[in-house]
C-alpha cells in the first residue's frame, strides 16, 4: 500500500490532535501573522474618522451572549475608537441579553480614556418593540428611550442637553452590532431610510453576505464580519486585542484543514488512476 493510499485510511483521531495542536500551540506562542484590512472594514473605520469632535453615535447591542466571542471584541474596539475621537456614544439594545456584556466594555473603555458617564456616554438599555422603537427614536428619542439604566431621564443628562439629541435626525451615525433580527436589515429599513442617518455594523461570520447587498447599494457603508472583521479594525485603530489573538490559532487550524483535505484528495485520485490502470 501506497503512502497516500495510507493517508486515505488515516484514523481521524490523528487529524484532531494536529488540528487541536494548531489551536493550542499559536494561542501560547505568538505568531503575529499579518492582518490586512479588508475594503469593508476600512470603510466602516472611515465612517468614524470622517466625523467631527464631539458628534454622536448611537451603538445598538442586537446580540445576546451566544455571539459574544465575535461581536464582543469589535463592539469594544468601537467605543475606543470613538472615545480616540472625541466622540460622544450613545448605547442601546433591540436585544436584551446584550445590554449588560456592552455596558461592560463601554465603561472600560471610557475609562481607559477618561471619558465621563452622562456626559460623555450614556447607556439607555433594552426597549422592546424592534421596528416600533426605531421609528419612535426617529420621532421623539429621549421620549421613546426615557431613562439610562441608572434610572435617570435622558432630558436632564449634560449629553443630550448640550448636544440637543431629539430625534434620529440629530444622530449622524448608527451601528448596530448584529447576531440577527432585529438588527442591521432593521434599523436600514425602518430607520437610515426614513430618517437619513448614515449606518455602520458588525455581525456574525454566517450572517455577513446578507448584508452585502446593502453595502453595494450605499445603505450600509462598513461592516466588521466576525472576529476576523473585528480583527481587521484593531489594526485600524492600532489597538490590538483579542480578536488580533484569534487569528493566529484560527489561521493555522485552516492551514492545516486545507493541507489535509488536499492530501485526501490527491490520494484519491491516485487510487482512482491506479484501479484504472489495473483494469
Amino acid at each position: 500500500m501506497s503512502v497516500l493510499e495510507k493517508m486515505m485510511n488515516i484514523d481521524r483521531r490523528i487529524i484532531f490532535v494536529f488540528v487541536a495542536a494548531a489551536i493550542v500551540i499559536p494561542s501560547i506562542v505568538r505568531l503575529n501573522l499579518p492582518i490586512k484590512p479588508s475594503p469593508m472594514v476600512v470603510a466602516y473605520y472611515k465612517a468614524i474618522e470622517s466625523l467631527p469632535a464631539g458628534s454622536v453615535v448611537l451603538v445598538s447591542s442586537d446580540y445576546d451572549p451566544g455571539s459574544k466571542a465575535e461581536l464582543l471584541p469589535m463592539t469594544l474596539a468601537t467605543f475606543r475608537h470613538c472615545f480616540s475621537r472625541d466622540l460622544k456614544v450613545i448605547g442601546m439594545g433591540l436585544w436584551p441579553q446584550g445590554i449588560d456584556l456592552t455596558y461592560e466594555v463601554l465603561r472600560q473603555a471610557a475609562k481607559e480614556y477618561g471619558k465621563k458617564e452622562g456626559e460623555d456616554f450614556v447607556m439607555c438599555g433594552y426597549k422592546a418593540g424592534a421596528a416600533f422603537v426605531i421609528v419612535g427614536l426617529g420621532q421623539d428619542l429621549p421620549g421613546t428611550l426615557e431613562k439610562d439604566v441608572r434610572g435617570r431621564d435622558l432630558k436632564s443628562l449634560p449629553l443630550f442637553r448640550k448636544h440637543k439629541i431629539r430625534s434620529l435626525r440629530d444622530i449622524p451615525l448608527v451601528v448596530s452590532m448584529s447576531a440577527g433580527n432585529p438588527g442591521i436589515d432593521t434599523w436600514i429599513v425602518y430607520g437610515r431610510d426614513q430618517f437619513g442617518f448614515r449606518m455602520i455594523g458588525g455581525c456574525t461570520g454566517v450572517m455577513a453576505p446578507d448584508f452585502y447587498p446593502y453595502l453595494n447599494t450605499g445603505q450600509l457603508e462598513g461592516l466588521l464580519g466576525a472576529a476576523k472583521g473585528a480583527a481587521d479594525y484593531e489594526t485600524l485603530i492600532k489597538r490590538p486585542g483579542l480578536a488580533c489573538r484569534m487569528m493566529d490559532p484560527q489561521t493555522v487550524a485552516h492551514l492545516v484543514i486545507i493541507v489535509f483535505i488536499v492530501i485526501g484528495n490527491i490520494a484519491l485520485l491516485s487510487s482512482i488512476i491506479r484501479r484504472r490502470r489495473k483494469a
